[in-house]
């Protein structure tokens, strides 16, 4: 794997730590396309964090965002909680009407921790 892209465990539960955080486009585009292959081979619908903080939210970044999207629907992976960290307030308000199932958290420590408390009910149903 990539030096942005690593799994985590926090409180048991392991997560894919996609760090994107003050890169630029080409180097989100690349590890937006890690993310993808390593989901692809998870299968299971693991937890995964997002950091963002610090970037400039571009077209080809929300088109490559959408594209890993359909490509690990049509591949049959479920959700697993997710959850963004790095959104300022309108972008987070933007996101928010398109971001289906994701949380946006202010700091990785609380996405950490909503994304252990949404696995732990995931596994209860």
């Amino acid at each position: 794997m990539g030096e942005h892209i690593q799994w985590v465990t926090h409180k048991g539960k392991r997560m894919l730590f996609v760090n994107c955080a003050r890169l630029g486009e080409s180097e989100i585009l690349a590890c937006f396309e890690e993310m993808k292959h390593e989901l692809l081979k998870e299968r299971s619908g693991p937890i995964v964090l997002i950091d963002i903080s610090d970037i400039d939210m571009t077209t080809a970044l929300i088109g490559k965002a959408k594209e890993l999207t359909a490509v690990t629907k049509d591949a049959g992976i479920k959700d697993g909680p997710n959850a963004i960290v790095g959104l300022t307030g309108l972008q987070k308000a933007v996101a928010q009407l398109f971001g289906r199932g994701v949380h946006f958290a202010d700091s990785l420590e609380e996405a950490k921790d909503w994304l252990v408390k949404e696995d732990d009910k995931r596994q209860k149903r």
